[in-house]
């Protein structure tokens, strides 16, 4: 069976696996590496390295196919890792392209500074929310709805639609919809999920396991119950 493996810094992770669990059976392993700082403050050398031993680590445990759900990552070491490694390895990147194509004018990308301050195109205006994830660890929606309200703020009326380029805000990209209800919201997972069934759909369709562990390969299921549910 079919077995892919999903690499996050957090909680994203889990938004990873609910598209992917949507569009295909397989046997899941995601690999959080929760202790260490998150890879958006990593330096880029240090950032490779940890994705490359999160790959390797996923490889020697019988993953066919590695999903890259931290954008940080994906934007800055996915195709590094890519060419080393003799396994499908998609990547997560930030979903401007797709929103650009919506949109005659403002495309808002939320997500981390380090990223969205670096994008170069000329209707794209940065957001950054670099304390999301904290909220977003609270799980409590009314705050993260209040957080994404006070960032936007500035911003009113100077886009169409919204590029969420951060995993963990995959998973409340309903809050962006409560915050701008009348607004098209693009996420990272866009094409990711129909690229994988498309290519593997002739796996049997049987329900498989779901495995969380941390960087040193422990099995973290309890901790993450509620996301699991």
């Amino acid at each position: 069976m079919l077995t892919i493996g999903i690499i996050d810094d957090g909680i994203g992770a889990f938004s990873t696996l609910s598209k992917l669990k949507q569009a295909i059976c397989a046997n899941y392993i995601c690999r959080i590496c929760g202790e260490k700082p998150s890879y958006a403050k990593l330096k880029i050398s240090d950032l490779y390295s940890e994705g490359r031993k999160a790959v390797e680590q996923l490889v020697q445990m019988g993953c066919n196919v590695i999903v890259i759900s931290s954008v940080s990552l994906s934007t800055l070491c996915f195709k590094n890792l890519q060419q080393i490694f003799p396994v499908d390895i998609y990547g997560c990147e930030a979903p401007v392209v797709h929103a650009s194509t919506y949109t005659a004018s403002g495309v808002l990308v939320a997500g981390c500074g380090r990223i969205v301050n670096k994008l170069r195109f000329a209707n794209v205006i940065p957001c950054p929310m670099d304390d999301f994830y904290a909220y977003a660890e609270q799980c409590d929606e009314k705050s993260v709805v209040e957080y994404i309200s006070r960032k936007l703020e500035p911003y009113e009326g100077k886009f169409d639609c919204i590029a969420i380029a951060e995993s963990s805000m995959n998973l409340y990209k309903h809050c962006f919809s409560r915050v701008c209800p009348n607004v098209q919201i693009f996420d990272s997972l866009e094409g990711v999920a129909r690229r994988i069934r498309k290519k593997y759909k002739k796996f049997p369709k049987e329900e498989g396991f779901c495995t969380v562990i941390d960087d040193n390969g422990e099995k973290i299921n309890e901790k993450f119950a509620i996301f699991l549910e």
